[in-house]
């Protein structure tokens, strides 16, 4: 999914395919979900935008690329089966919001069976090793790490594969009958999460380095799962059973880190010239209720500054991006520009 990422809300229509049907139990049964993308409605007085308009010409664009897939996690008499929806690539629409996956109901289930099923969509980078899976043996998802990494809506670092947001989304329903036609019915993905939309305005009369990091945090106040405070390797997990996150460490919690201006990252090495502006995207897995935050930032030089007070404590909404607003020199908060 091009992560010009809107974070749209995604509307499930789902149609089975028709398929050849035997005595055998072992039978796989094939189903198609087609798949319609819709967007919620801006929120101008928060400064959201989830399309371009005159007041953010930056906002986001969702489509979907033919790389895609959804994961699920069947539940049935107490195990957990995964599999992936792989989407159709010819299926999708001219203007790309919308696209068919298909998937196999596991053997193990049978016929006339119940199951609970649980969907996520996560862009994932294919590597075993750092997330983007359930976890076997349980409807836990471990989403992909080193989200500090991926401060940027399309570009991809070559060497590390990351630079794109990447959001979670999530579905389940359960006490579906394994029938003909299951009852999976009308499928609308629901946002784990939110984007912070950082603008950083170089106000000087030449051109700077990008910061190597922004760090957004509050003393002694655990807010946020995905900070990745650097070289603590931790895993963020999104549980079905109460649809909560959790962190493998407590030491990230209080910090919201963006590596912009490091090796291996995409925007390594790229100055910003006099009067230009960019725009950091942060995806943040975290309550609805944000504690009053103060940024701190570096730059390769080793200057750095910080501002206390920063942002006021603030409820948002999942599925919504939140601009900020900061200009350099004195780095500050500031109206839109």
């Amino acid at each position: 999914m091009k992560t010009r990422l809107s974070i749209f809300a995604l509307l499930f229509v789902l149609v089975l395919t028709g398929c050849a049907k035997d005595n055998s139990e072992a039978e796989s049964k094939m189903v198609t979900v087609s798949v319609t993308m819709t967007s919620p409605e801006d929120d101008a007085a928060t400064r959201v935008s989830l399309t371009p308009d005159s007041g953010t010409p930056q906002g986001l664009l969702l489509q979907w690329e033919t790389t895609d897939k959804l994961m699920l996690c069947f539940e049935y008499n107490a195990h957990y089966y995964h599999v992936d929806a792989p989407i159709v690539p010819a299926s999708i629409s001219a203007n790309g919001k919308s696209a068919d996956f298909t998937f196999a109901i596991p053997p193990q289930i049978p016929s006339g069976a119940t199951f609970n099923l649980y969907v996520v969509y996560q862009k994932t980078n294919g590597d075993g090793t750092d997330g983007g899976y359930f976890r076997p043996n349980t409807k836990i998802y471990d989403l992909e790490k080193t989200e500090k990494d991926c401060i940027t809506l399309d570009q991809l670092s070559p060497t590390s594969h990351r630079g794109i947001s990447r959001p979670m989304l999530y579905f389940e329903k359960t006490n579906i009958t394994n029938s003909d036609n299951p009852d999976i019915g009308t499928i609308k993905l629901i946002h784990a999460g939110w984007i912070m939309a950082i603008h950083f305005k170089n106000n000087s009369s030449a051109a700077i380095d990008l910061p190597v990091y922004i760090d957004l945090e509050v003393l002694w106040n655990d807010w946020v799962f995905n900070g990745d405070w650097p070289d603590k390797e931790a895993t963020t997990s999104f549980d079905f059973s109460n649809r909560t996150f959790s962190s493998s460490t407590t030491q990230t919690r209080s910090d919201l880190w963006l590596s912009i201006n490091e090796v291996g990252n995409p925007l390594y090495g790229q100055k910003l010239a006099a009067g230009a502006s960019i725009v950091f995207y942060r995806w943040v897995a975290s309550g609805t209720s944000i504690p009053g935050l103060y940024a701190e930032f570096e730059f390769p030089d080793e200057s750095g500054d910080v501002t206390y007070p920063g942002i006021s404590a603030k409820s948002i909404t999942y599925g919504k991006v939140y601009h900020i607003y900061t200009v350099w020199p004195d780095f500050a908060f500031s109206e839109p520009y």
